[in-house]
């Protein structure tokens, strides 16, 4: 009685509680739903004159009728429902199964209304198709994007079956097909297909598969609330026998199939084991038909089991002590370039002069006869007839038939080649660079160690060259990186095509390369002069310039040579003294090489003791700077001073800038290092002009890192105002080449620099590779000649041509001319004769104080 009462009270609550729902459902607005409907009986069933039927209108309508929803049907083809819920253009859609791949454009509710299954159609009048197997070259008519025909083209797939697919527009077309003949068979859920078999002459086959949930579908987080709501009824419904779920479905689908809903876990398992009674009855149907079609005659049995083995996607054959093939699967046949019907009448020589390198597949057939053999596996790289290398992973059994007592040999070779190149793909990349496909450190240390041994077993010499590009940073900070990445490569080929081909070019990353040469002489003097010739052949090509994304770079190296043994025993001291003497190279002015001397790790050593102490110093106060005059060659006045920097290092004295500047650059304190002379020049100036009532011009040396990185525009505009000084006392030298080299971003930039007012000169001309065309672009106001062109003058042909031909050359561009490194009569008056019009060197004085710059060429107001 207490159960009784328990449950009326349960009842009760129910009852309640939707009396709650559906007053609910009263008071709240209108929803208007676009809901989807197509041609899919029972589930969907549409009219022209709008009055939809079937299990899933009924069920939607109740839901509508208690929920205050108007439905809007939309009849669409299957596909155009797709393309619509994409565009977000309909709200529900019923009769729809799940995938992963729809799951990205759509939400799903949770409870599923029934479970379906995919099955197959045919015609009557035709042969029944009992397997997957059978739908070889058959056309099978299907609704585009239904998730059905989805399922069966993976599933003809999965098996490697080529089948034709029809695709229509709806399930209707698919049978109308079918019907007339026009396919072999058609694909649909098998509540749609049982609807459609009163109305066309098609017939179920026992081919069915990938039961799936029948569920509610919006687009992608669209309406949740609705799919909620479906997922609430279903609940409720599904436990109450007496529910409009239960009425519709008996409605529509018979009381015997209104019965058959079952709990969710008992489901579950049907379906998996649906799943597995479909697989199992494709292998039993494959296996019937095969039984079937079998003799007592031995050949037809043998011509069977190679249907069986052309299955499988492997090398399959046997051959018997006669040396005659009695067996091979398809896979064998394309391997030997052979049709199976060509196996019929060939023996194991025939295969070998059919493809010479094939003699590796059967080296082990004598051994395999003997009564006492053992498999053998092994693994064998071999040409295939279409010439293609193949890796196999061969396995031997010795093999006796039970009515033949001839003894054979069963081959099967399992084709190994992606992985073994994909094995092969992951070595390269673990040895090699990315970008440039050069070998990377590892590869080139095992290749040193390599020749090292080489070397002190034979008595001979190798080499290691370290290459650094000098300046490479800046191209990737202007140009960007992939431009950079693209010279690297282009550099790389360079390097590759200028050594022998037993030599070995390597990239350390960034825009360090290793050339390692092999075997030079027992001389460790002539390997170094080998070298050396290797060097200056590298320096030379690279020295040509590089047409990247349109665009001409020069780019130039330094380069540390280390002959071993004789210089290093391992590869970890060859790399060591290699990159030391490279950093040599660089300190002496870069675009060189340097062989390794033992004196050079105590430069580095040095080297390493000012980069750090070079952080220090302009905030220590320790840099200064002297002026070295320009004088007017007509009334030798003083036009202008250069100004050099010094350092006072407070433990090592004064140290040159030849040796911190290349420093500074590398580590990039040149930015405010730059960026201090500038500062302390415009202070000169304005002291001399308040002091003296005016000031010669200061001209200030500019680093190609300053270019790049010290927002020069800026900085000397903060300066000029300031100072309040004329910004035509201010000029800024840039070197020839370094104008070249950043051609385009150079240009704009003095161009703007030159429209604050500032002086543009051009410092060491002569050494780069201007054109008249391309100094035309550039808003210079000098040129500066390069006292190595001065020093061999009068006397050298060369340099005096140069000379003359840069002094008429600025004038004819108008701009002015400055000869440094002036030191003797001679020089001067050389220069005189040719028209200088200004000089600058020892012969009028060495770099001063600005005390006695005053004192010697200023005069108080």
């Amino acid at each position: 009685m207490k159960t009784i009462r328990f449950c009326t009270l349960v009842i009760i609550t129910h009852f309640i509680l939707l009396a709650g729902v559906l007053d609910a459902a009263e008071t709240q607005p209108t929803k208007t739903l676009r809901v989807a409907i197509l041609d899919a009986p029972p589930a969907l069933i549409p009219s022209d004159s709008g009055n939809h039927s079937g299990f899933l209108v009924d069920f939607l309508e109740e839901i509508a009728e208690r929920e205050n929803w108007r439905i809007q049907w939309l009849y669409l083809k299957w596909p155009e429902i797709i393309n619509t819920a994409k565009r977000a253009e309909l709200d529900l859609i019923p009769f729809v199964a799940y995938s992963r791949q729809r799951a990205e454009f759509l939400d799903y509710n949770s409870i599923s209304y029934i479970t379906g299954w995919g099955q197959v159609y045919i015609h009557p009048d035709e042969e029944l198709l009992e397997n997957i197997f059978d739908f070889e070259g058959k056309t099978i008519a299907v609704v585009k994007d239904e998730i059905y025909a989805i399922q069966f083209a993976n599933l003809c797939a999965q098996f490697d079956i080529i089948c034709h697919l029809k695709e229509v527009q709806d399930y209707k077309s698919a049978f109308a097909l079918l019907d007339k003949r026009l396919v072999d068979g058609a694909v649909s859920g098998n509540l749609v297909g049982y609807s459609f078999e009163k109305r066309f002459n098609i017939e179920r086959t026992p081919i069915v598969f990938n039961p799936s949930k029948v569920l509610f579908a919006s687009p992608k987080g669209k309406n949740a609330d609705v799919l909620q709501t479906i997922d609430n009824y279903l609940d409720e419904w599904k436990d109450n026998p007496s529910s409009p779920y239960y009425e519709i479905n008996e409605r529509w689908l018979g009381k015997d199939n209104t019965n058959t809903f079952l709990p969710t876990w008992l489901l579950y398992s049907l379906i998996g084991l649906l799943g597995l009674l479909i697989i199992t009855g494709l292998v039993v149907l494959i296996l019937r038909k095969q039984i079937r079609k079998k003799t007592a005659d031995l050949a037809d049995k043998t011509d069977q089991i190679k249907q069986i083995i052309n299955l499988v996607p492997h090398m399959i054959y046997a051959t018997n002590a006669n040396g005659e093939v009695i067996l091979a699967n398809r896979y064998a046949a394309n391997f030997f370039g052979l049709s199976q019907k060509e196996f019929d009448d060939i023996n194991i020589e025939q295969l070998k002069k059919q493809i010479p390198e094939a003699s590796k597949l059967f080296e082990d057939e004598e051994y395999l006869l003997r009564k006492d053999a053992v498999a053998v596996d092994k693994q064998l790289k071999v040409k295939a007839s279409n010439h293609k290398t193949t890796y196999l992973n061969i396995s031997k059994v010795p093999f006796v038939g039970r009515y033949s007592r001839v003894p054979a040999v069963v081959t099967v070779g399992v084709d190994i080649t992606e992985s073994k190149e994909f094995e092969q793909q992951i070595q390269h990349m673990a040895q090699h660079d990315s970008l440039t496909g050069l070998p990377n450190r590892l590869l080139l240390n095992d290749r040193i160690n390599q020749s090292l041994a080489l070397s002190l077993r034979h008595h001979h010499n190798g080499a290691v060259l370290f290459i650094d590009l000098d300046f490479f940073k800046n191209i990737n900070d202007s140009m960007g990186h992939m431009t950079g990445d693209k010279l690297l490569v282009e550099v790389a080929k360079r390097l590759e095509d200028n050594v022998r081909s037993g030599d070995t070019v390597a990239r350390l990353g960034g825009d360090e390369f290793i050339i390692q040469l092999s075997e030079l002489s027992d001389n460790p003097e002539d390997a170094e002069e080998d070298a050396v010739t290797v060097a200056k052949k590298l320096l030379q090509t690279l020295s040509k310039g590089f047409r990247i994304n349109g665009q001409s770079l020069h780019v130039t190296a330094s380069i540390g040579i280390v002959v071993y043994p004789r210089d290093a025993d391992s590869h970890e001291l060859i790399m060591q003294r290699a990159d030391t003497a490279m950093y040599h190279a660089k300190a002496k002015g870069r675009n060189g090489y340097a062989i390794f001397k033992s004196d050079m790790e105590a430069v580095i050593m040095r080297r390493q003791t000012l980069e750090n102490d070079l952080h220090k110093a302009v905030y220590n106060n320790e840099f200064f700077l002297l002026y070295q005059p320009q004088i007017n060659g007509t009334d030798s006045n003083l036009l202008g001073v250069e100004a050099l920097i010094r350092w006072n290092h407070p433990e090592q004295g004064i140290i040159s800038p030849l040796e911190f500047i290349p420093i500074a650059e590398e580590n990039g304190t040149i930015v405010d290092i730059g960026n201090w002379v500038l500062e302390k020049a415009c202070q000169q100036i304005k002291f001399w002009i308040d002091e003296y009532g005016s000031s010669p011009v200061i001209s200030v040396n500019l680093s190609a890192i300053q270019l790049i990185h010290g927002n020069l525009v800026e900085t000397i505009s903060n300066l000029l105002d300031s100072t309040k000084i004329p910004a035509e006392l201010l000029e800024l030298e840039v070197t020839e080449t370094l104008i070249i080299y950043e051609e385009k971003r150079s240009i704009e930039l003095l161009k703007a620099l030159k429209k604050i007012g500032v002086r543009i000169s051009i410092d060491d001309f002569g050494t780069g590779y201007s054109s008249l065309n391309h100094l035309k672009k550039l808003p210079l106001d000098k040129l500066k000649i390069d006292r190595t062109f001065v020093n061999d003058i009068p006397g050298d042909p060369d340099s005096e041509t140069i000379v003359k031909t840069i002094i008429r050359m600025s004038q004819d561009l108008g701009l002015e001319v400055t000869a440094e490194g002036v030191e003797t009569e001679e020089q001067l008056e050389f220069l005189k004769e040719e028209r200088c019009p200004q000089f600058q060197g020892y012969y009028f004085d060495k770099p001063l104080s600005p005390m006695v710059i005053q004192d010697k060429y200023l005069e108080k107001k």
